[in-house]
Formats: C-alpha cells, sequence, structure tokens
C-alpha cells in the first residue's frame, strides 16, 4: 500500500508575518506612486501642468475639488515628482502650501518666500513677504525655472474683501512671471460663488474627484496588500463589508485603510484565534476608533435642535459630496428638518395619545414650540457645537459667504452612525439610514 502523505498544516509563524505585512501595507502613507482608480484624473492634471511648464506658465488656474480622501493632493504631488525627473522639460521649482496650516490668510506670502531658492536664507512677514514676491515674479526671465504653486484647502484663504487671493493669481497677470497656479478645494463652486472676477479674468481648468465606490475601495485595498505579499490576510467579505461601509458614508480611503489596519491590529493581538482577519476584528476596530473621537460620545447628550443641525449638515454634506456647506443651504435644510420632525411628531401623537411621554430633548417634540428666525438658531446651534469641537466655521464673518464643516477628526459616517444611536427609532434615524443607502446603492 502506497502511504499517504497528510497535509501540512499552516504554519502559525508564517500567518502571524503576512498580518504585519499587512499592518505596513495598510498604513496611509505607505503607498508610493501612481493612484489606483484614479487615472482620468491623473491624466488631465499631469497633461496641465506639463503643458503649463513647456509654456514657461500658464494663466489657467488648475482647480482640483472633491471629498477628503479621495487622492487630491497625492495626484497632484505625483505629478509634479514625474515633471522633476523629465530632464526633456525646463526647470521646476515646486512650492506646496497647505492653508489650513497657516495662522492667518496673509501669511501664505512668507510661506510662498521661504519656499522659493533665495527664501530660505532671507526669511521675512508677510507684508514684507507680499513686496518681495512682486519684485521675483515681475523680473523673471525665460532661461528661470517654472514655479509649480500648488495651494491646498485653498478655502483657509478667504478673506472679507478676498485680497488675499487676488493678490495671488495677479501675479498671472504679469508679462513673463514663470508661474504655474493649482488650486485644491474641498468645495466645488468656490471659483463662481466666492471668486467671480477670477473666474471671468481667468481659464479655469477644472478636475473633480469623486468619492471612491465601494468596488474601487476593494481594489485599492486588495492592490495595498498585494504590494506587500499580504494577500489572504482579511477574507474576501470583511474587505467588502468595509468598503461598503466607507462608500455608503464618505469614500474617504483613508477611513478604509484605517478601519482595516486597526482590524489587523486586533486580530493580532486576539489569543487562540487562527485565520484572517474577519467581521469580527473589523467590527472592534469600528467600536474603538468611533470611541476614540471624544466629540461623537458627546451627541448622545445633545439635545433634539443640535442633533438636528448635525443630521442637516450631514444630509447636506451627503448631498453636495462636498467637505463643507455654505450657512445659507444649512439654515434651509434645518428650517426643512425641523418641519419634517414636527409632522414625525403630530403623526405619532395622533396614533398613539396614550402613551408614555417621551424624555424633553427626545425625538421632535420640543421643536413644536420653536420660535424665533431659523437664521439665529442655527447660528447660536453652530457656535455652541463649534465649541464642542464637532463643527468649525470657515470663511468670512458674514452668512453669505461663510460655510460649515465637521469638526478634526470627525467624519460623515462616524456622525452617521452616533446620530442614528441618539436618534433611536425616530423618523430622523429612518431619514439617516434612508440616505446612506441611496449612497451605498451608487
Amino acid at each position: 500500500a502506497v502511504a499517504v502523505k497528510a497535509a501540512k498544516a499552516p504554519d502559525p509563524g508564517d500567518e502571524v508575518a503576512r498580518l504585519q505585512r499587512a499592518a505596513v501595507a495598510l498604513q496611509p502613507s505607505s503607498w508610493t506612486g501612481r493612484l489606483p482608480c484614479r487615472d482620468a484624473e491623473q491624466a488631465e492634471i499631469s497633461n496641465h501642468l506639463r503643458t503649463a511648464v513647456k509654456q514657461g506658465g500658464s494663466m489657467q488656474v488648475l482647480y482640483i475639488s472633491g471629498m477628503p480622501g479621495t487622492g487630491k493632493t497625492a495626484s497632484v504631488k505625483h505629478a509634479v515628482e514625474e515633471l522633476q525627473r523629465d530632464r526633456s522639460l525646463p526647470g521646476v521649482v515646486p512650492v506646496h502650501i497647505n492653508a489650513m496650516r497657516l495662522g492667518a490668510p496673509a501669511a501664505v506670502f512668507a510661506d510662498v518666500y521661504r519656499q522659493l531658492p533665495h527664501g530660505a536664507s532671507a526669511p521675512c512677514g508677510a507684508g514684507a513677504a507680499y513686496g518681495e514676491l512682486n519684485g521675483f515674479f515681475e523680473g523673471r526671465t525665460n532661461s528661470d525655472p517654472v514655479v509649480l504653486l500648488f495651494i491646498d484647502e485653498i478655502d483657509h484663504l478667504i478673506t472679507r474683501n478676498q485680497a488675499v487671493l487676488y493678490r495671488i493669481f495677479a501675479w498671472l497677470m504679469l508679462p513673463s512671471p514663470r508661474l504655474v497656479v493649482t488650486a485644491i478645494s474641498n468645495t466645488m463652486d468656490l471659483p463662481e460663488r466666492l471668486l467671480p472676477r477670477v473666474a471671468s479674468r481667468f481659464g479655469i481648468v477644472r478636475v473633480d474627484y469623486l468619492p471612491y465606490r465601494r468596488d474601487q475601495i476593494v481594489q485599492i485595498l486588495n492592490e495595498r496588500l498585494e504590494s506587500q505579499d499580504a494577500m489572504g490576510a482579511f477574507t474576501a467579505t470583511t474587505l467588502k463589508l468595509c468598503a461598503a461601509r466607507v462608500a455608503a458614508g464618505s469614500g474617504d480611503i483613508r477611513k478604509a485603510l484605517q478601519l482595516c489596519h486597526r482590524a489587523v491590529e486586533v486580530r493580532l493581538v486576539s489569543t487562540g484565534v487562527r485565520g484572517p482577519v474577519d467581521h469580527c476584528h473589523l467590527q472592534v476596530a469600528e467600536g474603538e476608533l468611533l470611541r476614540a473621537t471624544p466629540a461623537l460620545r458627546a451627541i448622545g447628550g445633545l439635545g433634539a435642535k443640535p442633533r438636528l443641525l448635525l443630521t442637516a449638515l450631514l444630509l447636506e454634506l451627503w448631498e453636495r459630496q462636498a467637505d463643507a456647506v455654505p450657512v445659507l443651504a444649512l439654515t434651509a435644510s434645518y428650517a426643512k428638518l425641523v418641519g419634517a420632525v414636527r409632522g414625525f411628531a403630530a403623526e405619532e401623537a395622533a396614533a398613539a395619545r396614550s402613551s408614555t411621554p417621551r424624555a424633553p430633548g427626545d425625538r421632535g417634540d420640543v421643536l413644536l414650540g420653536t420660535k424665533g428666525h431659523p437664521d439665529e438658531e442655527v447660528r447660536y446651534l453652530v457656535q455652541k457645537l463649534e465649541a464642542m469641537a464637532l463643527l468649525c466655521q470657515q470663511g468670512l464673518s458674514s452668512d453669505a459667504c461663510r460655510t460649515v464643516a465637521l469638526g478634526a477628526g470627525v467624519d460623515n459616517e462616524d456622525l452617521a452612525g452616533a446620530l442614528e444611536t441618539a436618534e433611536g427609532e425616530s423618523g430622523v434615524a429612518s431619514l439617516i439610514r434612508e440616505s446612506r443607502s441611496q449612497r451605498g446603492a451608487h
């Protein structure tokens, strides 16, 4: 008789090593080179910048908009790196500004000046830097390298009279500034809404980044794992579940990477467990990341009106596929939602008048007595939620130009989950679930 050799059992050491490689692959900063699932957008950016550099500059502003975590900044950085490596092109000087990190809008001039070849050795303040920059761009020759000015989060340069932005774009009007301007924003209509004079005087080349879809998120996660020889570290179902949840919320690839990375860590510290990361580990990771945001934990203790304002903001962010909402639009959405909640409460009261009264602040009953103007109420609620780090205001002091965004560390998906939990089985919770499912179906 021929002896049958028993199949070799999987080596636990190999399994742990694969999970460790997966943890490396899923770090947000671990990917270099061209982004998956963004070929068309990256081609538009590369073609525009390459043509502009060959021409010695461009009067067209490259305007890139889209939700956070959709690859806007990474795409521009990759395109700039390609231009720097191409010896057939004129020399380039990349200048990258993250406007969100500036202490004030006017500080942009000192930051630009510092990144130019002569600026590092001669630092100066905002006013002096602007004068130096004017002289720099006025005195350029055809042999000088092209400056690639790349302004991330350009919304944060908004001022009452738009002087900072107009001064930057005015450099393009000089005879030979040898300058290419790229602006990145989370707001799609910024040029038309806040910069009509700029939009009319300069050509705006638009590249819009849509949130990642479920299939794209799965593809990116698999490519990450494959790049580190870590395929099989997750069950296919787990990756699809993570992708579906992120796509239904913000479509932010960073959120998917964060969840999967934490799920790997949960699996690695689990005792007596064998096999790949599964949905149980993902569920633990989701809970931990939600609890890690103190602001979100406070939502359960909010009254009905602050929760309604957050819900109105969430629905507007989903509808607009943007990172910020104009205050006027938020006010209109809030007023509409208040009316809907009054309808929910009236229907419930008519159906069950003998039921136990709800506690004040639950669902929408306190809103039945709402008085005053919606804009005054929204202004008060926004200030209250901003103090709790749930919201932040951007732009000018007037409601006509100011926008509202989620606070640092708060994203659409986590906010939706916290609001659903706080609202229970109310009509508002059903509205959030319906909106989320509609987004996930696309």
